[in-house]
């Protein structure tokens, strides 16, 4: 049976449907289960009629790829760790005693370290889930990866984002099935010991490699990113190289990859090449390889990029041992496939769907790289390779990078050109420190020197990249929905790259228009969605009013209200705006009244909405009784303790009260 011409995309296409059909409209268990039933009933049937060749080929496939579906919403479904019995949510109470193991450290915050503690314990009972820790930086408890914890705190659910359109941090932690958070202050008692398990090794073998290397020998930057290029350590990566680097359009040389296994991979066959004089030298490479690449991956933290890329290799290393040509879609197909079946929620993950897209894309547009990447001479040749490939891949991955980051740098060209070449060769001499620093330390003090240049010009170079402003083009409106419509006019002119006939280029022309239309009912959508926002700002105070695309922000600090401004405006697909200092009496649909810290209101003004901003010490119980208002909302400026009393006056008063701190945003249509 020909299963169309690889066989592996139509498996992964379904399984991934059933993974974003779960995703969004969350079925139950029942309802999956009783699908998968019927799936297997027609899969059988389908197998039977086909083999006695009583029905069409296309029919049966049909069948498998809907199985493949169900399969995936079932994956999806017992991925999420939360609709398991034992999740840590059906055991907490009131006062909690959690136990548990520190099983990843992330980038840590101004005040405070952050872990993720994989539950074990919660008040004497097993459980599972995963824990967002935060530890102050001035606590004495030294925390490390592999530490066991107890803790006497109550795990709390992770709190939504706060203000429209920002970056949803819970949600992406959800993702990684971490919905709780327990935050530590600096008097908490914290009980810490050392155990010998997975994560301990993992880390005290990743610790000693880091420490293997001579601080002294890089400034503190180059090292952190040094560590960055090399094992995957961003914890202590510097804001401003990362965004940097993220500007300049290369910061994926800083996640490790593709790049980096493929150069290992390398590596190893060249060391291991006299092994293929034995018999069974092609199984022991194979061994080997497959040791060094997953051991590889482990110390670097197990991303969803680094596993792609070490599963991709996998299947090549397999492929060469059976002297079999690997397909390329195949390899990339089940490399997805097995991750997805590891993890179905990494369908979701940036890196996951960056890294692929820039690889398919490569793959792709291969025909165009040949074409034009002829050179008599080697040095032009691999000039132009360099560039073509940068720029088909920035192609494919373009419409990921229009919604995540709204932004787009004009000379990505030029910075990978420098940046690519640069980093394979910290990456190489990197690596080869390792054993200088074990056996010839007095030698790797001079390669230590040799790598601190490198990445100096790496740095100095994208530091100047990122100047050229004018060059990045910034807050870039996109949506959902136009990824879609921009990967559609992607893939007609791939088609067209296939098949350069006149005719295969009127769908590029129709995909455009579809893309513009939808633009622009996008855009026309949003200019009807007129609304006052309160945000929630913390320390500060800022609301917006969007009427007809035009929106007006009232502010008292724009330096901490930027990032809020430019996700509104970016979501909300505003193209004007302007910037007014806050008013105490505001008329949009209700009347609004504005209470800041003089706590001085009119008495009689009849607002439906008040507003109270920068702890003003009034009396809300004779403001409520004196202009009887709908609602009271407190916005982020101010103190906990007011929000707290407030609340149990409007409770006692029955009147509805929204705190930003809490619930988010207030928006008034």
């Amino acid at each position: 049976m020909k299963f169309i011409k690889f066989p592996i995309v139509p498996l992964l296409f379904g399984f991934s449907i059933g993974i974003l059909i779960q995703y969004y409209f969350s079925l139950p268990l029942f309802y999956i289960l009783f699908g998968l039933f019927l799936n297997v009933i027609c899969f059988c049937i389908g197998y039977f009629l086909n083999t006695k060749k009583k029905l069409y080929s296309l029919f049966f496939e049909s069948f498998v790829v809907l199985l493949c579906l169900n399969l995936g919403a079932l994956s999806s479904y017992f991925n999420i760790q939360i609709h398991s019995k034992t999740h840590i949510s059906n055991f907490v109470s009131e006062k909690n005693i959690v136990q548990g193991v520190v099983s990843e450290k992330l980038k840590s915050s101004t005040y405070y370290n952050k872990f993720i503690l994989k539950a074990a314990h919660i008040n004497g009972q097993k459980c599972i889930g995963k824990i967002l820790l935060y530890v102050p930086k001035k606590h004495k408890k030294e925390i490390e990866v592999g530490n066991k914890i107890k803790l006497f705190e109550t795990p709390k659910l992770l709190q939504n984002a706060l203000n429209p359109n920002q970056f949803d941090y819970s949600k992406y932690l959800k993702n990684q099935n971490v919905f709780h958070q327990i935050k530590i202050k600096e008097t908490n008692t914290i009980s810490v010991s050392t155990d010998t398990n997975f994560y301990y090794y993992i880390n005290l073998i990743k610790s000693k490699l880091l420490k293997s290397y001579d601080v002294k020998s890089f400034k503190k930057d180059n090292y952190n990113l040094l560590m960055a290029l090399l094992f995957g350590e961003k914890t202590e990566l510097s804001k401003e190289i990362s965004t940097n680097y993220t500007q300049a359009g290369i910061i994926h040389i800083l996640a490790i990859s593709g790049l980096h296994i493929a150069l290992i991979y390398g590596i190893v066959l060249w060391l291991t090449k006299p092994l293929l004089r034995f018999k069974k030298g092609k199984l022991y490479i194979f061994l080997l390889s497959l040791s060094v690449l997953w051991f590889y991956a482990i110390l670097a933290g197990f991303s969803a990029s680094i596993v792609r890329a070490a599963v991709m290799f996998s299947v090549v290393a397999f492929a060469k041992m059976i002297n079999r040509q690997s397909n390329i879609y195949n390899s990339l197909a089940v490399s997805a496939l097995l991750l997805l079946l590891y993890n179905p929620n990494y369908l979701f993950d940036v890196g996951f769907q960056l890294s692929f897209a820039a690889v398919l894309s490569i793959v792709i547009f291969q025909p165009l790289v040949r074409k034009y990447s002829y050179s008599k001479h080697l040095i032009i040749l691999k000039i132009k390779e360099l560039l073509l490939i940068s720029l088909v891949a920035q192609i494919g991955i373009l419409p990921l990078i229009l919604y995540y980051f709204g932004q787009f740098p004009l000379l990505f060209l030029l910075a990978n050109l420098i940046a690519i070449p640069l980093s394979s060769l910290i990456l190489i001499l990197g690596l080869a420190l390792i054993p200088f620093n074990i056996l010839l330390p007095k030698v790797a003090v001079y390669l230590s020197i040799l790598i601190n240049f490198l990445i100096d010009i790496m740095n100095n170079f994208t530091a100047w990249i990122v100047k050229l402003d004018v060059f990045i083009i910034k807050n870039i409106a996109f949506h959902e929905v136009l990824v879609f419509l921009l990967y559609l006019l992607i893939g007609t002119i791939a088609y067209f790259v296939y098949f350069p006939k006149r005719k295969n280029f009127k769908p590029i022309l129709v995909s455009i228009i579809i893309f513009q239309l939808g633009y622009f009912l996008l855009n026309s959508t949003e200019k009807n969605n007129n609304e006052f926002v309160v945000f929630n700002s913390m320390k500060h105070t800022l609301f917006v009013e969007t009427k007809n695309n035009e929106s007006v922000f009232y502010m008292d600090d724009f330096a901490n209200s930027k990032s809020a401004i430019e996700a509104y405006t970016r979501g909300k697909f505003v193209k004007k705006y302007r910037i007014e200092p806050i008013k105490n009496v505001y008329s949009f649909n209700k009347k609004i009244l504005c209470i800041d810290s003089l706590g001085v209101y009119n008495t009689k003004q009849k607002p439906e909405i008040v507003v109270l901003i920068q702890s003003p010490k009034v009396n809300l119980k004779r403001l409520i009784s004196t202009i009887k208002p709908e609602q009271i909302i407190a916005d982020g400026s101010n103190y906990k303790s007011y929000i707290k009393l407030w609340k149990a006056t409007c409770e006692q008063e029955k009147i509805p009260f929204h705190a930003t701190a809490e619930k988010g945003f207030y928006r008034l249509k």
